[in-house]
């Protein structure tokens, strides 16, 4: 299950950063092991199942779950990535502005836990970066601080495993170059994200978010034909999913049809 495209780098959009700048890292708290060992299996499996819904009520409990069992075996990254990638789908679903900042705090956390319990491993630095970039979005002022966090975490992930969440890094670093402010005020580059986007469908060329990021580069840069040609092959590519009950295509789908017909998707401001 791979974060939907329009999650990453979402808090790069907008008008422009803020002024102010607030730290986007602070440090999550200190995990300690139980005295007896928890079996934490039964409570990955039901988190699993219930993120499997996209309801958010259920996503809800399952980060809750997953929580749990972090805190009953906080080495187990298999239950601090599930954590993180439900946060990160919270933020994007919640309806206030205080849940979303909560699930994106929580987000950071688990990424900090990740990053603790596996140094190194390219998945922590992903849902970092991850994390990092919807933070942004709900807390504006740690924009700053953020960008260049969320760019070195995000190479961080392609270095080491470029294939992971189908072309993962690739994607959000296509879509963190397209969507961050350019110079001289950010690391924004459109070529650069064309060649993101461009890598992530050489790699998984089926995955509609894949080909959405493509779209997205290629408008950038002043292809239309070349980004409808790929927002259509996105939307093939969904439609399938959808027909074959993939929980996120729905949304892909209303993305990309905005896309086709002109319209820009607007974020709940609840």
């Amino acid at each position: 299950m791979t974060l939907p495209a329009r999650a990453i780098a979402l808090a790069l959009l907008g008008p422009g950063l803020a002024t102010a700048c607030a730290r986007a890292l602070v440090p999550a708290p200190p995990l300690t092991a139980p005295e007896a060992p928890v079996d934490t299996q039964p409570l990955l499996a039901r988190a699993d199942s219930l993120y499997a819904s996209r309801d958010l009520a259920q996503v809800r409990e399952s980060a809750g779950l997953w929580l749990e069992a972090v805190h009953g075996n906080p080495h187990d990254v298999e239950a601090i990535v599930g954590l993180a990638r439900a946060s990160i789908w919270l933020v994007d679903h919640e309806p206030s502005s205080a849940q979303r900042e909560a699930a994106a705090h929580q987000a950071v956390q688990a990424a900090q836990w990740c990053e603790q319990a596996a140094v190194g491993r390219p998945a922590c630095s992903y849902w970092m970066g991850a994390a990092l970039g919807v933070q942004a979005r709900e807390r504006r002022t740690t924009a700053l601080d953020a960008l260049p966090r969320i760019l070195q975490a995000f190479q961080r992930a392609q270095a080491g495993d470029p294939a992971m969440e189908e072309a993962g890094p690739d994607r959000a670093l296509a879509l963190f170059y397209l969507r961050a402010p350019g110079w001289p005020r950010g690391p924004g580059d459109d070529d650069q994200g064309l060649a993101h986007a461009r890598a992530a469908v050489d790699r998984v060329p089926d995955y509609p978010p894949n080909q959405m990021a493509l779209g997205e580069a290629l408008a950038k840069t002043q292809d239309a034909a070349g980004s409808r040609a790929a927002y259509e092959k996105a939307l093939a590519l969904a439609q399938q999913r959808a027909a074959s009950g993939d929980p996120d295509a729905r949304e892909w789908i209303d993305e990309i049809e905005g896309k086709l017909s002109g319209r820009r998707r607007v974020p709940d401001t609840q």
